[in-house]
């Protein structure tokens, strides 16, 4: 007996969900904007860092904090993967540091 297409997702499912899990997705199980509650409290933390820098640039007229604070604020929109929230944070919070001392 052949299986119908259409009949074949009875689980419930949107087909936008089935396709997120057939690519190795979570399939929206508990997350916000892609990621996990750990990726959104470091996304939080990063973007306050970039709100700190940002502020702290225009007073200092210091374009590479401007920079880093308006990355620090934007990025966590674009990345889903809380282990690539940490590491691209950190990097981008060192890098006014690394670069004012090189």
């Amino acid at each position: 007996m052949t299986e119908d297409p259409a009949l074949s997702n009875l689980t419930g499912e949107s087909p936008a969900m089935a396709v997120a899990k057939k690519l190795g997705g979570r399939g929206g199980e508990g997350i916000f904007f892609g990621m996990g509650p750990w990726g959104l409290v470091a996304g939080l933390f990063f973007s306050g860092v970039g709100y700190f820098y940002l502020k702290r640039g225009r007073d200092q007229g210091d374009a590479v904090k401007i920079g880093c604070g308006i990355a620090l604020l934007l990025y966590p929109y674009f990345v889903s993967n809380t282990l690539y929230i940490i590491l691209v944070g950190a990097a981008l919070a060192a890098a006014p540091s690394v670069i004012e001392r090189f």
